[in-house]
């Protein structure tokens, strides 16, 4: 069999265990994450207190470098934002059960510039409660977290955690930077124009790789004196916000922001609107690669649509409801699958599983 087919029935095998388990994984937020030492990628000690910048950390769990091309594409894209946690004043780490030679043939390789840490025995990995105990001890497996990010402030407490139950889905960090930080990474841009609002839609990556877990926002600005009408509404048209089925990706629900209340005084009722500005958000997670290769354009190109549908009313009048459309066009990228040289993989006693199976 080969590594790729070995790879990819594990990471299937997984999958429906950790569905099934549900697990808030590792510490929860407002705990502290515990001190470590862990050797980098240039075989330099580092600790808690040499990763977190003046503002915090974001810390990066992944299976590996070497193996796991959902991990590797995280990576890469993690590297990518690293100027833009940098500028919020964030350390980043991101940490294996890899040896630091494997972390170093990967950072070269792919010009990663943050700590990769090794945590070639797993310690901090189930100190932290993040051991993947569905993989068997006799597999070169063994030893994987479940793969997420913490978000940790200056001193050290979980602030935030983002991981998914199905390890071949994975939150990217520019999704993060606008989820968690507001920042937003010039990935997609389109202008949205309506008769009574206009803004933009913008989307947290443009390059997607599958499995990713990309964040899509809608800002949005009202004519003066104008409302529309927010989620929980009786009688009215509320605000809604519809993705175009596809095989693609799955949507999840729209994160509407809190409304305000507001009188009605020619029919005496109190209802809930959005005034001025205000923003929607949502995810989208990227289908598997086979899916999403058959989706793609001649170009490697992705097209998501949607439609932003909306009544908007002033003091006097209701106004004919929109609907708008919408679209993002995202670049597929290709899966990392080289591995680092036969002698730096890592070994295992089971003779069925050394050597990638071969």
């Amino acid at each position: 069999m080969s590594h790729v087919k070995q790879i990819t029935r594990m990471l299937l095998s997984l999958t429906l265990p950790c569905i099934l388990l549900g697990k808030d994984y590792g510490p929860p937020i407002g705990a502290k994450l515990p001190a470590f030492e862990l050797l980098d990628q240039a075989g330099k000690k580092q600790s808690l207190q040499t990763i977190l910048g003046p503002k915090g950390a974001v810390i990066l769990f992944y299976q590996s470098a070497d193996w796991c091309p959902f991990c590797k594409a995280q990576l890469v894209e993690l590297e990518q934002n690293r100027g833009a946690f940098e500028k919020l004043g964030l350390g980043i780490a991101a940490i294996s059960y890899d040896s630091v030679a494997i972390l170093r043939n990967f950072a070269e390789r792919r010009s990663i510039h943050f700590s990769l840490l090794s945590d070639p025995d797993s310690k901090l990995i189930r100190d932290l409660g993040l051991l993947n105990l569905t993989v068997t001890k006799d597999s070169p497996f063994f030893g994987v977290p479940y793969p997420g990010f913490f978000v940790l402030d200056g001193s050290g407490l979980v602030t935030a955690k983002y991981f998914e139950d199905d390890v071949r889905e994975r939150y990217t960090s520019a999704g993060i930077l606008m989820r968690q930080f507001g920042i937003e990474t010039a990935a997609l841009r389109t202008e949205v124009q309506g008769r009574q609002l206009s803004g933009a839609a913008t989307a947290s990556n443009s390059i997607i790789a599958a499995g990713q877990r990309v964040t899509l926002r809608l800002d949005l600005q009202l004519k003066p004196g104008v409302h529309v009408y927010a989620p929980g509404v009786e009688g009215y048209i509320q605000i809604e916000w519809k993705m175009k089925d596809s095989d693609a990706f799955r949507a999840a629900p729209v994160d509407y922001p809190p409304s305000e209340k507001l009188h009605l005084a020619a029919i005496d009722e109190t209802v809930p609107v959005y005034r001025d500005q205000f923003r929607l958000t949502r995810d989208l997670t990227f289908a598997q690669d086979s899916t999403l290769r058959s989706l793609l354009d001649s170009s490697g190109k992705l097209s998501v649509e949607g439609t932003l549908r909306y009544q908007a009313c002033d003091d006097r009048i209701c106004y004919i409801p929109q609907e708008l459309p919408l679209k993002w066009i995202f670049q597929y990228a290709e899966f990392d699958h080289q591995r680092v040289p036969q002698e730096m993989r890592r070994k295992v006693e089971h003779p069925c599983c050394a050597n990638g199976g071969r």
